[in-house]
């Protein structure tokens, strides 16, 4: 029987489905050419996580099977078109809820179907993009997304509940009815579109990218775990129970001692060096009394117990060095695989775990953190992509997300610093502390640059500390004492 193909089944909008990082990553790679493990030598992935992966996406009706070598069946029966009232934005998602149950019992002018709406909608907005939001596929046309706007905008617009008592609701639909706008602002404009499709790119980039690395951590903790037990059979099994003098990777400390006694240990130490000597350590006299004659030293045995029990600890390690060794060889042969084909993210998972098998390996570990650096490269020009467009949007919190991202991987980018503070700055909720901190790092790296000096202000004095507003403003003035920004903050500071 010939092996199947998965391939993306046509006209399914996937952003409708809640698929994880791993499915996202995956459907990026399948092309209906490559078989499932193709896919895991492309995607660094395990065997077993792919065809799981892939079993997963055709029962969701995502991916389907096929044989390239079936003959083609013409009449393909078209796929029944969707009912729109059960989708998130029309229908409760029943026990799946994001929000607290008792905001249903606040007393509004809204029948029970309509709260459940915009709650199961408000409170799923961060999971959504515009696509899902409109209830519209990736493929849909400017006419199809205007009729979903317009029938959204009819239920969500608060100007329908004109003098009605909507409580809570109305900030929520308020919320709503933006995001709907902005999604079909964003949709109908093709240059905008393009702009939008780009971003959700960056976005399916990073979730694989982070997923891959996670599963490298987890991996890595799976072959310690795997080697600690391993180790601790061949203990157990081994003459007189071994321990090795070099622990795995992931070696828990050992216990407290027990079991048997010093004697019982140097009884069975003196029985394992009479098995290994041939059992002629000590020769009884013979019958006339005299001791026999010397015989003559055997290569294979060993003078003393030490020395014997000695030479197994050594075998023993050796065997727990080859068996290391073969694993890091393993990754590290995928991990080259994986550069070959340009995949870096996958090179640095593979190379991340081959370090644990082999930590002394100075030149593993140079060439670890070589393409680790380029594999964090490529994710701060994401999350920078990212950011930039998020900020435009005026989405500050997901902006601020992103450039702190940025900020973690190069600790000394002194913009990612200044635009995560800005960020944070804007954000309703943003965390003024952790601003700060950001504005601080920007400041001492680039004193003489005057934006970082206006952010450090703006921070202190949203915080209410005027005194320091004050100072970071006059330090800024002493750069450019006719600075607009920094004067008004002075003022403003004064007179608080």
């Amino acid at each position: 029987m010939a092996e199947k193909f998965p391939r993306l089944v046509a006209n399914v909008d996937l952003r409708q489905l809640k698929l994880d990082a791993t499915d996202g990553y995956l459907l990026t790679r399948i092309d209906g050419k490559s078989t499932s493990k193709d896919l895991a030598r492309d995607t660094g992935l395990p065997d077993f996580q792919v065809d799981r992966t892939v079993e997963k996406l055709v029962r969701l009706g995502v991916v389907e099977l096929w044989d390239p070598t079936a003959p083609v069946v013409s009449a393909v029966p078209a796929r029944p078109a969707r009912d729109r009232t059960k989708l998130p934005e029309f229908a409760s998602i029943g026990g799946d809820l994001k929000y607290d149950p008792r905001e249903l019992d606040e007393a509004v002018d809204l029948d029970a179907d309509q709260k459940k709406r915009v709650l199961d909608l408000y409170y799923r907005l961060e999971d959504m993009d515009h696509y899902t939001l409109l209830g519209v596929g990736k493929e849909a046309d400017k006419k199809t997304v205007k009729r979903s706007y317009f029938e959204l905008a009819s239920v969500m617009h608060p100007d329908r509940y004109f003098k009605k008592n909507l409580g809570s609701f109305k900030g929520k639909m308020e919320t709503l009815f933006g995001r709907v706008t902005e999604a079909h602002d964003a949709l109908v404009d093709a240059a905008k579109r393009l702009d939008y499709d780009a971003y959700l790119d960056e976005v399916a980039t990073t979730k694989g990218m982070e997923a891959m690395f996670e599963r490298a951590v987890e991996e890595t903790r799976r072959a310690a775990a795997n080697e600690a037990t391993a180790q601790a059979a061949q203990r157990d099994s081994s003459p007189g129970g071994m321990v090795s003098a070099r622990p795995g990777p992931g070696t828990p400390a050992p216990a407290a001692p027990h079991g048997p006694s010093a004697a019982e240990l140097q009884a069975r130490r003196e029985a394992l060096a009479r098995r290994l000597l041939g059992g002629n350590s000590v020769r009884p006299p013979s019958a006339s009394g005299s001791m026999p004659p010397p015989s003559v030293p055997n290569p294979m045995r060993y003078v003393s117990s030490n020395d014997a029990v000695d030479a197994l600890k050594r075998r023993y390690e050796e065997r727990i060095d080859n068996a290391t060794a073969n694993q890091a060889k393993k990754y590290i042969k995928a991990a080259e695989d994986s550069i070959a084909k340009n995949d870096i993210v996958a090179a640095a998972s593979s190379l991340h775990i081959a370090t644990k098998f082999s930590p002394d390996d100075a030149a593993l570990a140079m060439r670890y953190q070589e393409i680790r650096n380029q594999a964090d490269a490529m994710l701060c020009e994401s999350y920078s992509k990212q950011a930039v467009y998020e900020e435009r949007g005026h989405h500050w919190p997901e902006a601020a997300k992103n450039w702190q991202k940025v900020a973690k991987i190069r600790v000394t980018d002194t913009h990612a610093h200044e635009r995560a503070a800005r960020c944070l700055l804007m954000s309703p909720n943003g965390d003024l502390h952790q601003a700060a901190e950001h504005a601080k790092v920007a400041v001492a790296a680039e004193p003489q640059d005057i934006t970082h000096h206006v952010t450090m202000a703006d921070i202190y004095l949203k915080a209410g500390k005027t005194a320091s507003a004050k100072r970071a403003a006059d330090t800024g003035l002493a750069l450019d004492p006719k600075n607009v920004v920094l004067l008004g903050i002075v003022k403003k500071a004064t007179k608080t």
